[in-house]
Protein backbone atom coordinates (compact mmCIF):
# COMPACT_ATOMS: atom_id res chain seq x y z
CA UNK A 1 0.00 0.00 0.00
CA UNK A 2 1.29 3.44 -0.86
CA UNK A 3 1.22 6.50 1.32
CA UNK A 4 0.45 10.02 0.15
CA UNK A 5 1.47 13.04 2.15
CA UNK A 6 0.73 16.69 1.71
CA UNK A 7 3.90 18.71 2.25
CA UNK A 8 4.27 22.49 2.50
CA UNK A 9 8.00 23.18 1.98
CA UNK A 10 9.80 26.27 3.25
CA UNK A 11 11.81 26.92 0.15
CA UNK A 12 13.91 29.95 0.86
CA UNK A 13 15.98 28.66 3.74
CA UNK A 14 16.12 25.10 2.46
CA UNK A 15 17.23 26.04 -1.04
CA UNK A 16 19.85 28.37 0.35
CA UNK A 17 21.22 25.58 2.52
CA UNK A 18 20.68 22.41 0.51
CA UNK A 19 18.98 23.31 -2.76
CA UNK A 20 15.85 21.48 -1.63
CA UNK A 21 12.39 22.26 -0.31
CA UNK A 22 10.83 20.85 2.84
CA UNK A 23 8.94 21.81 5.95
CA UNK A 24 7.85 20.31 9.26
CA UNK A 25 4.45 21.95 9.70
CA UNK A 26 2.32 24.94 8.78
CA UNK A 27 3.75 26.81 11.76
CA UNK A 28 7.22 26.66 10.22
CA UNK A 29 6.09 27.80 6.79
CA UNK A 30 6.66 31.35 5.62
CA UNK A 31 4.01 32.02 2.95
CA UNK A 32 6.41 34.42 1.24
CA UNK A 33 8.53 31.37 0.39
CA UNK A 34 5.62 29.66 -1.37
CA UNK A 35 3.26 32.30 -2.76
CA UNK A 36 3.94 34.76 -5.57
CA UNK A 37 2.83 38.41 -5.39
CA UNK A 38 -0.19 37.54 -7.56
CA UNK A 39 -1.31 35.02 -4.89
CA UNK A 40 -0.34 32.04 -7.06
CA UNK A 41 1.70 28.98 -6.20
CA UNK A 42 2.86 25.90 -8.08
CA UNK A 43 1.63 22.55 -6.77
CA UNK A 44 3.58 19.40 -7.53
CA UNK A 45 2.58 15.82 -6.72
CA UNK A 46 5.71 13.66 -6.44
CA UNK A 47 6.12 9.93 -5.89
CA UNK A 48 9.18 9.48 -3.72
CA UNK A 49 11.79 6.80 -4.18
CA UNK A 50 10.75 3.40 -2.85
CA UNK A 51 10.36 -0.24 -3.78
CA UNK A 52 8.37 -1.36 -6.80
CA UNK A 53 5.44 -2.26 -4.54
CA UNK A 54 5.59 0.58 -2.03
CA UNK A 55 6.36 4.27 -2.31
CA UNK A 56 5.21 7.53 -0.78
CA UNK A 57 3.47 10.35 -2.60
CA UNK A 58 3.69 13.98 -1.57
CA UNK A 59 2.07 17.17 -2.76
CA UNK A 60 4.50 20.08 -2.53
CA UNK A 61 4.18 23.81 -3.03
CA UNK A 62 6.70 26.15 -4.62
CA UNK A 63 6.66 29.59 -6.18
CA UNK A 64 9.71 28.70 -8.25
CA UNK A 65 10.10 25.70 -10.56
CA UNK A 66 13.38 26.72 -12.12
CA UNK A 67 15.98 26.52 -9.32
CA UNK A 68 17.14 24.07 -6.71
CA UNK A 69 15.86 20.58 -6.00
CA UNK A 70 12.21 19.77 -5.36
CA UNK A 71 12.24 16.87 -2.94
CA UNK A 72 9.51 15.09 -0.94
CA UNK A 73 11.15 15.34 2.48
CA UNK A 74 9.25 16.26 5.64
CA UNK A 75 5.92 15.75 7.34
CA UNK A 76 2.44 16.30 6.05
CA UNK A 77 -1.10 15.02 5.76
CA UNK A 78 -0.95 11.29 5.07
CA UNK A 79 -3.33 9.50 2.72
CA UNK A 80 -3.53 5.95 1.49
CA UNK A 81 -2.80 4.41 -1.92
CA UNK A 82 -1.64 5.49 -5.35
CA UNK A 83 -3.28 8.68 -6.58
CA UNK A 84 -3.89 10.98 -9.49
CA UNK A 85 -4.72 14.68 -9.17
CA UNK A 86 -6.94 17.26 -10.80
CA UNK A 87 -7.47 20.96 -10.12
CA UNK A 88 -11.07 22.14 -10.50
CA UNK A 89 -11.36 25.87 -9.98
CA UNK A 90 -9.56 26.50 -6.69
CA UNK A 91 -9.74 22.89 -5.47
CA UNK A 92 -7.13 20.17 -5.83
CA UNK A 93 -8.74 16.72 -5.87
CA UNK A 94 -6.63 13.74 -4.78
CA UNK A 95 -8.13 10.71 -6.55
CA UNK A 96 -7.19 7.15 -5.64
CA UNK A 97 -6.43 5.07 -8.70
CA UNK A 98 -7.68 1.85 -7.17
CA UNK A 99 -11.12 0.43 -6.42
CA UNK A 100 -13.65 2.36 -4.40
CA UNK A 101 -11.90 5.36 -2.88
CA UNK A 102 -12.52 8.38 -0.71
CA UNK A 103 -11.49 11.63 -2.40
CA UNK A 104 -10.26 14.55 -0.30
CA UNK A 105 -9.87 18.08 -1.60
CA UNK A 106 -7.36 20.83 -0.88
CA UNK A 107 -7.40 24.59 -1.38
CA UNK A 108 -5.14 27.50 -0.53
CA UNK A 109 -5.99 29.12 2.79
CA UNK A 110 -5.84 32.86 3.43
CA UNK A 111 -2.06 32.61 3.80
CA UNK A 112 -1.69 30.73 0.53
CA UNK A 113 -0.88 27.39 2.18
CA UNK A 114 -2.51 24.28 0.74
CA UNK A 115 -4.95 22.94 3.33
CA UNK A 116 -7.55 20.19 3.46
CA UNK A 117 -11.13 21.22 2.70
CA UNK A 118 -14.14 20.06 4.64
CA UNK A 119 -15.90 17.05 3.17
CA UNK A 120 -14.94 14.00 1.12
CA UNK A 121 -16.77 11.83 -1.39
CA UNK A 122 -16.56 8.24 -2.61
CA UNK A 123 -16.24 7.11 -6.22
CA UNK A 124 -14.75 4.25 -8.21
CA UNK A 125 -11.41 4.77 -9.92
CA UNK A 126 -11.57 7.18 -12.85
CA UNK A 127 -10.31 6.12 -16.28
CA UNK A 128 -11.58 9.31 -17.89
CA UNK A 129 -12.05 12.74 -16.42
CA UNK A 130 -12.52 16.29 -17.63
CA UNK A 131 -12.97 19.66 -15.96
CA UNK A 132 -16.27 21.32 -16.90
CA UNK A 133 -16.01 24.68 -15.14
CA UNK A 134 -14.79 26.29 -11.92
CA UNK A 135 -16.98 23.97 -9.85
CA UNK A 136 -17.57 20.76 -11.77
CA UNK A 137 -15.68 17.80 -13.17
CA UNK A 138 -16.94 14.78 -15.11
CA UNK A 139 -15.43 11.36 -14.49
CA UNK A 140 -15.97 7.83 -15.75
CA UNK A 141 -15.12 4.41 -14.38
CA UNK A 142 -14.76 1.82 -17.16
CA UNK A 143 -14.98 -1.93 -16.56
CA UNK A 144 -12.57 -4.27 -18.29
CA UNK A 145 -13.96 -7.58 -17.02
CA UNK A 146 -16.82 -7.84 -19.48
CA UNK A 147 -19.31 -5.97 -17.29
CA UNK A 148 -21.88 -4.05 -19.30
CA UNK A 149 -21.89 -0.69 -17.54
CA UNK A 150 -19.47 2.18 -17.03
CA UNK A 151 -20.19 4.64 -14.23
CA UNK A 152 -20.45 8.34 -15.00
CA UNK A 153 -19.88 10.90 -12.22
CA UNK A 154 -20.60 14.60 -12.07
CA UNK A 155 -18.47 15.93 -9.24
CA UNK A 156 -18.85 19.31 -7.55
CA UNK A 157 -15.39 20.17 -6.24
CA UNK A 158 -16.57 23.35 -4.54
CA UNK A 159 -18.96 21.45 -2.27
CA UNK A 160 -16.85 18.24 -2.29
CA UNK A 161 -19.75 16.09 -3.39
CA UNK A 162 -20.97 13.81 -6.16
CA UNK A 163 -23.78 15.78 -7.75
CA UNK A 164 -24.99 12.79 -9.74
CA UNK A 165 -23.97 9.45 -11.15
CA UNK A 166 -25.33 7.35 -13.98
CA UNK A 167 -24.70 4.11 -15.82
CA UNK A 168 -23.60 3.87 -19.47
CA UNK A 169 -23.84 0.61 -21.42
CA UNK A 170 -20.39 0.02 -22.93
CA UNK A 171 -21.58 -2.68 -25.34
CA UNK A 172 -24.31 -0.44 -26.73
CA UNK A 173 -21.76 2.34 -27.18
CA UNK A 174 -19.33 0.10 -29.06
CA UNK A 175 -22.32 -0.94 -31.19
CA UNK A 176 -20.98 -4.34 -32.23
CA UNK A 177 -21.85 -6.38 -29.10
CA UNK A 178 -18.52 -8.20 -29.44
CA UNK A 179 -16.26 -5.71 -27.69
CA UNK A 180 -16.92 -2.83 -25.33
CA UNK A 181 -16.13 0.86 -25.18
CA UNK A 182 -13.27 1.99 -22.94
CA UNK A 183 -13.52 5.74 -22.45
CA UNK A 184 -10.35 7.82 -21.98
CA UNK A 185 -11.66 11.40 -21.80
CA UNK A 186 -15.00 13.08 -21.09
CA UNK A 187 -15.88 16.74 -21.71
CA UNK A 188 -18.81 19.11 -22.00
CA UNK A 189 -18.97 20.43 -25.57
CA UNK A 190 -21.84 22.62 -26.76
CA UNK A 191 -24.20 21.35 -24.09
CA UNK A 192 -23.45 17.69 -24.84
CA UNK A 193 -21.05 15.15 -23.36
CA UNK A 194 -18.25 14.08 -25.69
CA UNK A 195 -16.45 10.85 -24.74
CA UNK A 196 -13.77 9.34 -27.01
CA UNK A 197 -13.08 5.63 -26.55
CA UNK A 198 -11.22 2.65 -27.87
CA UNK A 199 -12.64 -0.86 -27.96
CA UNK A 200 -11.40 -3.87 -26.01
CA UNK A 201 -12.39 -7.54 -25.91
CA UNK A 202 -10.52 -8.54 -22.75
CA UNK A 203 -8.54 -7.13 -19.82
CA UNK A 204 -5.38 -7.26 -21.94
CA UNK A 205 -6.83 -4.47 -24.13
CA UNK A 206 -6.80 -6.62 -27.27
CA UNK A 207 -9.16 -5.51 -30.02
CA UNK A 208 -10.19 -6.16 -33.58
CA UNK A 209 -11.20 -2.52 -34.04
CA UNK A 210 -7.91 -0.58 -34.00
CA UNK A 211 -8.23 0.97 -37.45
CA UNK A 212 -10.88 3.61 -36.75
CA UNK A 213 -11.45 6.52 -34.40
CA UNK A 214 -14.55 6.43 -32.18
CA UNK A 215 -16.25 9.13 -30.12
CA UNK A 216 -19.57 8.87 -28.29
CA UNK A 217 -21.92 11.83 -27.90
CA UNK A 218 -24.45 11.87 -25.06
CA UNK A 219 -27.24 14.29 -24.24
CA UNK A 220 -26.90 16.28 -21.05
CA UNK A 221 -28.14 15.99 -18.39
CA UNK A 222 -30.03 12.86 -19.50
CA UNK A 223 -26.85 11.07 -20.67
CA UNK A 224 -28.75 9.37 -23.45
CA UNK A 225 -26.46 8.04 -26.18
CA UNK A 226 -27.28 10.19 -29.22
CA UNK A 227 -24.67 8.90 -31.65
CA UNK A 228 -21.21 7.41 -32.06
CA UNK A 229 -19.07 9.07 -34.71
CA UNK A 230 -16.40 7.10 -36.51
CA UNK A 231 -13.50 8.04 -38.77
CA UNK A 232 -11.45 5.54 -40.75
CA UNK A 233 -8.61 7.91 -41.66
CA UNK A 234 -6.75 7.17 -38.42
CA UNK A 235 -6.79 4.71 -35.53
CA UNK A 236 -8.25 4.76 -32.04
CA UNK A 237 -8.22 8.06 -30.17
CA UNK A 238 -5.90 8.97 -27.34
CA UNK A 239 -4.38 6.50 -24.94
CA UNK A 240 -5.28 4.68 -21.74
CA UNK A 241 -6.56 7.04 -19.02
CA UNK A 242 -4.87 9.98 -20.73
CA UNK A 243 -7.55 12.64 -20.16
CA UNK A 244 -5.96 14.85 -22.82
CA UNK A 245 -7.67 13.37 -25.87
CA UNK A 246 -9.93 16.35 -26.62
CA UNK A 247 -8.56 19.84 -27.24
CA UNK A 248 -11.29 22.49 -27.16
CA UNK A 249 -10.21 25.76 -28.73
CA UNK A 250 -11.38 29.25 -27.83
CA UNK A 251 -13.53 29.25 -30.98
CA UNK A 252 -15.29 26.06 -29.89
CA UNK A 253 -13.64 23.69 -32.38
CA UNK A 254 -12.59 20.31 -30.98
CA UNK A 255 -9.38 18.58 -32.04
CA UNK A 256 -8.51 15.01 -31.09
CA UNK A 257 -5.49 12.82 -31.77
CA UNK A 258 -4.64 9.20 -32.46
CA UNK A 259 -1.37 7.48 -31.62
CA UNK A 260 -2.48 4.74 -34.08
CA UNK A 261 -0.22 1.73 -33.70
CA UNK A 262 2.24 3.41 -31.33
CA UNK A 263 2.85 0.32 -29.21
CA UNK A 264 5.14 2.29 -26.90
CA UNK A 265 2.09 4.40 -25.96
CA UNK A 266 0.08 1.26 -25.18
CA UNK A 267 -1.68 1.08 -28.53
CA UNK A 268 -2.22 -2.13 -30.42
CA UNK A 269 -0.88 -2.49 -33.97
CA UNK A 270 -2.83 -0.55 -36.57
CA UNK A 271 -2.59 -0.08 -40.32
CA UNK A 272 -3.72 3.54 -40.01
CA UNK A 273 -1.43 6.57 -39.54
CA UNK A 274 -1.16 8.62 -36.39
CA UNK A 275 -3.06 11.85 -36.92
CA UNK A 276 -5.37 14.61 -35.72
CA UNK A 277 -9.10 15.01 -36.43
CA UNK A 278 -11.41 17.98 -35.96
CA UNK A 279 -15.05 18.52 -34.99
CA UNK A 280 -16.08 22.05 -35.96
CA UNK A 281 -17.96 24.22 -33.51
CA UNK A 282 -21.68 23.56 -33.58
CA UNK A 283 -21.36 20.17 -35.31
CA UNK A 284 -21.32 16.60 -34.04
CA UNK A 285 -19.33 14.89 -36.80
CA UNK A 286 -15.69 14.67 -37.73
CA UNK A 287 -14.77 17.34 -40.28
CA UNK A 288 -14.34 15.54 -43.61
CA UNK A 289 -12.21 18.43 -44.88
CA UNK A 290 -9.68 18.21 -42.07
CA UNK A 291 -7.11 15.54 -41.28
CA UNK A 292 -3.55 16.18 -40.13
CA UNK A 293 -1.46 13.12 -40.94
CA UNK A 294 1.31 13.34 -38.36
CA UNK A 295 3.37 10.57 -39.95
CA UNK A 296 3.38 12.32 -43.31
CA UNK A 297 4.33 15.63 -41.69
CA UNK A 298 7.17 14.14 -39.63
CA UNK A 299 8.52 11.54 -42.02
CA UNK A 300 7.02 8.53 -40.30
CA UNK A 301 6.84 9.30 -36.57
CA UNK A 302 3.81 8.83 -34.31
CA UNK A 303 2.23 10.95 -31.60
CA UNK A 304 2.57 9.87 -27.99
CA UNK A 305 0.36 12.57 -26.46
CA UNK A 306 -0.96 16.07 -26.99
CA UNK A 307 -2.24 18.81 -24.68
CA UNK A 308 -3.97 22.03 -25.70
CA UNK A 309 -2.08 25.17 -24.68
CA UNK A 310 -4.30 27.89 -26.17
CA UNK A 311 -4.27 30.04 -29.27
CA UNK A 312 -5.07 27.09 -31.53
CA UNK A 313 -1.87 25.28 -30.56
CA UNK A 314 -1.01 22.11 -28.69
CA UNK A 315 2.11 20.86 -26.98
CA UNK A 316 2.89 17.36 -28.24
CA UNK A 317 5.21 14.49 -27.45
CA UNK A 318 6.25 12.69 -30.63
CA UNK A 319 8.18 9.42 -30.68
CA UNK A 320 11.72 9.70 -32.06
CA UNK A 321 11.69 6.20 -33.58
CA UNK A 322 9.50 4.71 -36.28
CA UNK A 323 9.42 0.99 -35.57
CA UNK A 324 7.26 0.03 -32.59
CA UNK A 325 7.69 -3.56 -31.44
CA UNK A 326 5.98 -5.63 -28.75
CA UNK A 327 8.79 -5.01 -26.28
CA UNK A 328 8.11 -1.26 -26.44
CA UNK A 329 4.59 -1.56 -25.03
CA UNK A 330 3.83 1.03 -22.32
CA UNK A 331 7.45 2.25 -22.26
CA UNK A 332 6.62 5.67 -23.77
CA UNK A 333 10.33 5.90 -24.49
CA UNK A 334 12.35 8.50 -26.38
CA UNK A 335 9.89 11.26 -27.16
CA UNK A 336 10.72 14.71 -28.41
CA UNK A 337 8.69 17.82 -27.64
CA UNK A 338 6.94 19.88 -30.33
CA UNK A 339 4.34 22.61 -30.75
CA UNK A 340 1.52 21.88 -33.19
CA UNK A 341 -0.49 24.62 -34.86
CA UNK A 342 -3.72 22.70 -35.22
CA UNK A 343 -5.45 24.79 -37.89
CA UNK A 344 -2.34 25.52 -39.95
CA UNK A 345 -1.15 21.88 -39.69
CA UNK A 346 2.44 22.77 -38.81
CA UNK A 347 4.85 21.20 -36.33
CA UNK A 348 7.68 23.10 -34.66
CA UNK A 349 10.18 21.06 -32.69
CA UNK A 350 11.08 22.52 -29.28
CA UNK A 351 14.82 23.06 -28.95
CA UNK A 352 16.97 22.40 -25.88
CA UNK A 353 14.64 19.75 -24.44
CA UNK A 354 16.17 16.25 -24.46
CA UNK A 355 14.45 13.03 -25.47
CA UNK A 356 12.30 11.87 -22.60
CA UNK A 357 9.59 9.50 -21.44
CA UNK A 358 6.27 10.46 -22.98
CA UNK A 359 2.86 10.46 -21.39
CA UNK A 360 3.78 13.10 -18.82
CA UNK A 361 1.56 15.76 -20.35
CA UNK A 362 -1.47 13.99 -18.90
CA UNK A 363 -0.10 14.63 -15.38
CA UNK A 364 -0.13 18.38 -15.76
CA UNK A 365 1.33 21.10 -17.90
CA UNK A 366 1.14 24.65 -16.58
CA UNK A 367 0.57 27.40 -19.16
CA UNK A 368 1.43 30.80 -17.76
CA UNK A 369 2.13 34.10 -19.54
CA UNK A 370 3.41 32.57 -22.78
CA UNK A 371 5.37 29.85 -21.01
CA UNK A 372 4.73 26.14 -20.51
CA UNK A 373 6.10 24.27 -17.50
CA UNK A 374 6.25 20.48 -17.64
CA UNK A 375 8.21 17.53 -16.33
CA UNK A 376 10.90 15.89 -18.44
CA UNK A 377 12.04 12.45 -17.32
CA UNK A 378 14.82 10.31 -18.77
CA UNK A 379 17.91 8.40 -17.61
CA UNK A 380 19.31 11.61 -16.11
CA UNK A 381 16.33 11.95 -13.74
CA UNK A 382 13.32 14.25 -13.61
CA UNK A 383 13.60 17.97 -14.31
CA UNK A 384 11.10 20.76 -14.75
CA UNK A 385 11.49 22.50 -18.11
CA UNK A 386 10.16 25.89 -19.10
CA UNK A 387 9.21 26.30 -22.75
CA UNK A 388 8.89 29.72 -24.38
CA UNK A 389 5.91 29.10 -26.64
CA UNK A 390 6.76 31.98 -28.97
CA UNK A 391 10.30 30.77 -29.71
CA UNK A 392 9.80 27.02 -29.06
CA UNK A 393 12.89 27.04 -26.86
CA UNK A 394 13.21 25.07 -23.64
CA UNK A 395 15.09 25.94 -20.46
CA UNK A 396 16.11 23.37 -17.85
CA UNK A 397 14.81 24.11 -14.37
CA UNK A 398 14.61 22.48 -10.97
CA UNK A 399 15.49 18.84 -10.41
CA UNK A 400 12.72 16.68 -8.95
CA UNK A 401 13.90 14.05 -6.51
CA UNK A 402 11.61 11.04 -6.78
CA UNK A 403 10.26 8.30 -9.03
CA UNK A 404 7.55 10.25 -10.83
CA UNK A 405 5.61 13.50 -11.04
CA UNK A 406 1.90 12.68 -10.80
CA UNK A 407 0.59 16.24 -11.04
CA UNK A 408 1.80 19.74 -11.86
CA UNK A 409 -0.53 22.72 -11.46
CA UNK A 410 -0.69 26.42 -10.69
CA UNK A 411 -3.25 27.48 -8.09
CA UNK A 412 -4.39 30.81 -6.68
CA UNK A 413 -6.02 31.82 -3.41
Amino acid sequence: MRKVQLLMPALAAAIAIAGSSCSKSDKNVNPDDLVNPDNSTFVIAVTAEGSSSEATDYVLQSKDLMTGVITPVGQGIEQKSYRMYEVVGKTLLSITYQGTNVVPGYALNDKGILSKKNGEFSILRLHARGVVDQDRMFGMFCPRDGSAEATFYEINASSMSVARQAKINVFQTANNWKEWAYFNDVRMVGGKVFAPFFQIKNSGFDTQYADSAYLAIFSYPELKLEKVIKDERTGTLGRYASNDVLSITESGDVYTYSAAGAIAAGSVPSAKPSGILRIKNGTTDFDKDYFFNIETATGGYKLCGMKYIGGGKALAQIFSFKDHVAGDKWTNRDCRLAIIDLAAKTITNVTDVPLHTGGGLQYGCVIDKGLAYLQVQNADGIYIYKVDLATAKGTKGAKVQGKAVMGLFKMTK
